[in-house]
């Protein structure tokens, strides 16, 4: 049996040998994430993650024998809905919170967490940060019951543009295309940053409101009179189809490097316009080889569909938590503080190389793949004759960043 055929079975025979599916629910676990709104697209991404990584574990005895409960909580991507929602889910019993919306949300969920826990030392909830890719997270506001298990802007950016140059696709003029808020101003940072060492100029750094803009043809028309060869962009969902759709339909050449492009729907948006375009992916299934394949085939059995953008996330950040609950030893419930050390020394098998949790920051370290959009890519994807071509697989190693210094990890006295 391939590798990566085998994890999430491995994971769940860690727990003990078969038993009943009626189990008590003594293990309860809250994934906020946006279900209706704007951002219900990345919902949906997150919702099968939770049956393909949690149902064998259930499958196998739980968590010494009680049952692993998995319960979505929608905050309708809103920061009101996140408070309303963390709330909602601590009156429920949930102690483990899984974050899965973007920057302010899980900035949010953060607030509520430190409050939580200040005002009951003794009954403590952590929190697993899923989709927010801001770095803020792992620097200033890093906290020992607070996880990323995702990359960041600056992690991101540099790893495309120093693949690109490496193949002679970045160019001489690069325009920076965000979001504007958290993680769209900080690829445009990075993309700053990174000018000089990379020898290419900024000819641009344009933002736009998020989830309003219906027609993004005048943004299209500001990068096309800069004239860049490498578009640097963190849109998502609706806001990049709309870009995508909006650099076809007035023939922009400039190619698109983003986060995000692996997002179901968006080459079907962008027809052959997308060829080119980079992507950084946390998944590729043809840079896997067999054990890629193999993860490929057993998650789309269980969702219907291949593991696309955000759903790897939601593998990835639920398969380490299952492999430290099953460190903790048995009790009624959790203890909160040893699933978080048993975090920080947690490593899991993944198709493109190792995952592990850096104690430092909290920071999960992870390979990436630099992929371009292809007619030869080996999985086409979008009911479309293109996919998602591996360019390069960069361990985690090679994603390295340094530790913020400003992350001052204050641990609970044992």
């Amino acid at each position: 049996m391939a590798r990566i055929a085998s994890l999430v079975l491995a994971v769940a025979l860690a727990f003990g040998a078969l038993s009943s599916p009626t189990l008590a629910a003594s293990v309860k676990i809250g994934f906020l994430t946006p279900v209706s709104g704007p951002l219900a697209g990345v919902g949906a991404m997150y919702k099968p993650t939770i049956e393909y990584v949690v149902g064998p574990v259930n499958a196998a005895g739980g968590w010494h024998g009680n049952k692993v409960q998995v319960d979505i909580y929608d905050d309708a991507g809103t920061t009101q809905g996140a408070a309303d929602r963390f709330r909602q889910a601590i009156a429920d019993g949930v102690r483990i919170i899984v974050s899965g919306g973007t920057s302010p949300l899980s900035a949010q969920n953060l607030a509520d967490i430190r409050r939580w826990n200040e005002r009951n030392p003794d009954d403590p909830a952590i929190l697993i940060i899923v989709g927010s890719e801001g770095s803020s997270f792992i620097g200033k506001d890093c906290y020992f019951y607070s996880f990323h298990f995702t990359t960041t802007p600056f992690v991101r950016q540099s790893a495309l543009a120093k693949v690109m140059k490496e193949k002679g696709a970045l160019g001489a003029k690069v325009l920076s295309l965000q979001p504007d808020y958290t993680m769209g101003r900080e690829m445009e940072q990075a993309t700053v940053n990174n000018a000089k060492d990379l020898g290419y100029e900024v000819v641009g750094t344009i933002r736009h409101d998020v989830f309003k803009i219906r027609d993004f043809s005048p943004f299209i028309e500001k990068v096309r009179a800069a004239a860049p060869d490498t578009i640097f962009n963190a849109s998502s969902q609706s806001d990049l189809i709309l870009i995508l759709q909006a650099a076809a339909s007035t023939g922009l050449k400039a190619r698109f490097a983003g986060m995000f492009l692996d997002e179901p729907g968006n080459l079907a948006s962008a027809g052959e316009a997308a060829l080119g375009n980079f992507d950084a992916q946390i998944f590729n299934a043809e840079a896997g080889g067999a054990a890629g394949e193999a993860y490929r085939a057993s998650f789309a059995k269980v969702a219907g569909r291949d593991p696309a953008a955000f759903a790897n996330n939601g593998v990835i950040a639920l398969k380490m938590l299952m492999t430290a609950i099953n460190a903790v030893p048995k009790a009624d419930k959790p203890d909160i503080a040893k699933l978080a050390s048993a975090l920080e020394t947690t490593k899991v098998d993944w198709p493109i190389g190792e995952l592990s949790m850096r104690a430092a920051d909290h920071q999960i370290q992870l390979p990436l793949v630099i992929s371009q959009v292809s007619k030869d890519a080996r999985d086409k994807v979008d009911g479309t004759n293109m996919g998602f071509k591996p360019v390069m697989v960069l361990s985690s190693k090679d994603t390295e960043t340094t530790v913020d210094p400003s992350c001052k990890m204050d641990r609970p006295s044992k």
